[in-house]
């Protein structure tokens, strides 16, 4: 076996442990579920049910009252999200996330083996980087990127097999997410070497044009959605500027990638911060040119968008490309220049700072398979909190058995959740008018908020959640003991019932299962 060979078995046995090892304890596999079981999971399962079916798009109008069509739905296309109609939602999260993790690996291996010789530095790189990806339901665009570099810079002759690579992931692409891949790549190159960008000019525009005709194609649902004479939500994303020192605070903490709060997001991040923290502060003392111009554009990354939540610079809103794209989405390539950081900066350290390095990210790796599995742990076993639920699990989240006696109840009619994730209800087939969803008419937006006003005026912050972002339409409540949604308007929308996690003590609404779950109750709105 050679050392190459063994450090892909070991890496293989590290991303084991983050599905092994809460299955041995909860029977279950944990992941962080924000974004991902409350959004970008049920999507995909919705997807997966139009395929299954003979490609019938009325599974579409399961989301917001009906009124949100397939080519809404960004993923329709993608051939990765074909999993999904040949598994249950949970295998085909599990499985696509393997496949992202393995994908990143390899393509950041072959990457950092030509950029320094030693297939242990290489192993550690192409580790953490798999680790970094802020989601695996995204496509497989972050994945591959290392492996379009390596194309660019290191390949004098692409055959076949090139191109048939960088038209698969391009065709697994997700255009939102990756709409700022080709001058990444370009800068990126230029402060690695600029001579590149001219003794690599063919490859740059053969591997780059196909790979973006690729994922072009697999996105013209969304290109179709910028030609329609209707407002997207989206477009109220930069109405509002947050805060100058607020935000300026927070952008240090992002740089650093330190947590800002003892929440969820604290595990999550945590293992990154562990060792970009102390890499950052190495490169500012580094004699390595490139680490310090990789620092530097990773900094621009966050002053950037720092510029545009205080609106410093020009306002996306009157753009119509804002329909579709996000200029936040920019933040999404850090995980690839970090792992950059490092491997140039171990590349060029002396032995103990390179020992120094390689311990972190060892630490990083490891903790990046359990992070999740911790909270758990604590309120589980640790602490024995009782009846404790693990929303950390697909069958926790989507609670499959209480949700099937809700179903039996509501048939095809459609609810409204309050204090509730309303995506859960759709994983179970249920009819919705709220939910979490990226892109949607602004009219939809406006329409909804009539549910929620009186709730928005009570609480500032959820206001300006609302209307200066929006995602998230949900039947928000400052205080479970005072609900104030308007029903009358929940049922002009669709809604024929409610389902609340509190008690609701109201005229217009009649109880209509008050033993279905111990998490909820369903009313009927008269």
């Amino acid at each position: 076996m050679t050392n190459k060979n063994y450090y892909h078995y070991i890496f293989l046995g590290i991303i084991s442990i983050n599905y092994f090892f809460p299955y041995f304890i909860f029977g279950s596999i944990t992941a962080f579920y924000h974004d991902n079981f409350d959004s970008l999971v049920v999507y995909n399962k919705i997807i997966g049910e139009i395929y299954r079916d003979g490609f019938n798009f009325d599974h579409a109008k399961i989301f917001l009252a009906g009124e949100l069509e397939f080519y809404y739905l960004r993923h329709i296309f993608k051939p990765f999200v074909i999993i999904y109609s040949l598994f249950d939602p949970e295998l085909a999260y599990w499985i696509t996330d393997f496949l992202f993790k393995i994908t990143s690996y390899i393509s950041f291996y072959c990457l950092s083996k030509k950029i320094q010789k030693n297939n242990f530095i290489s192993f550690i790189g192409a580790s953490l980087f798999s680790c970094l990806a802020p989601f695996t339901t995204l496509g497989f665009g972050l994945a591959i990127f290392p492996y379009l570099f390596y194309l660019i810079i290191y390949k004098s002759k692409l055959t076949v097999k090139h191109y048939l690579v960088v038209v698969f992931f391009g065709l697994n692409t997700d255009i939102v997410a990756d709409i700022f891949f080709v001058p990444t790549i370009l800068i990126v190159i230029f402060l690695i070497d600029k001579r590149i960008l001219i003794t690599k000019i063919s490859n740059i525009i053969k591997i780059l044009s196909l790979f973006f005709i690729c994922s072009i194609l697999t996105s013209a649902n969304l290109i179709y959605l910028l030609f329609l004479d209707f407002e997207m939500h989206r477009i109220e994303f930069t109405n509002h500027a947050k805060p100058f020192l607020n935000n300026l605070l927070q952008t240090i903490l992002n740089i650093f990638k330190f947590p800002n709060g003892l929440n969820w997001s604290f595990l999550k991040v945590l293992p990154y911060s562990i060792v970009l923290a102390p890499m950052i502060i190495i490169i500012l003392f580094s004699k390595n040119n490139i680490t310090k111009k990789l620092l530097v554009f990773s900094i621009s990354i966050h002053l950037l968008i720092f510029l545009f939540d205080t609106k410093l610079i020009i306002n996306f809103s009157n753009n119509n490309i804002i329909k579709m794209f996000n200029p936040f989405w920019i933040s999404y390539y850090l995980p690839l220049v970090h792992s950059l950081m490092l491997v140039y900066l171990i590349k060029d350290s002396n032995a103990n700072t390179r020992k120094c390095l390689v311990f972190l990210s060892c630490i990083s790796i490891f903790l990046f398979q359990l992070n999740s599995s911790i909270v758990p742990i604590q309120k589980k076993i640790i602490s024995k909190e009782k009846d404790y639920r693990n929303i950390y699990t697909f069958n926790e989240y989507f609670l499959y058995d209480d949700y099937k006696k809700i179903k039996q109840i509501v048939k095809k009619e459609r609810i409204l959740s309050i204090n509730l994730d309303p995506m859960v209800a759709v994983m179970s087939d249920i009819n919705v008018i709220d939910g979490y969803h990226a892109i949607y008419p602004l009219s939809y937006k406006i329409k909804f908020r009539k549910v929620i006003e009186k709730e928005l005026k009570n609480n500032k912050f959820l206001k300006n959640y609302y209307d200066n972002w929006g995602s998230r339409i949900y039947a928000f409540n400052d205080n479970p003991e005072n609900i104030l949604i308007n029903f009358k308007e929940a049922k002009k929308i669709g809604a024929k019932y409610i389902l609340s996690k509190n008690n609701i003590d109201n005229d217009q609404l009649l109880l209509a299962c008050d033993n279905c779950s111990k998490y909820f109750k369903l009313y009927k709105i008269k």
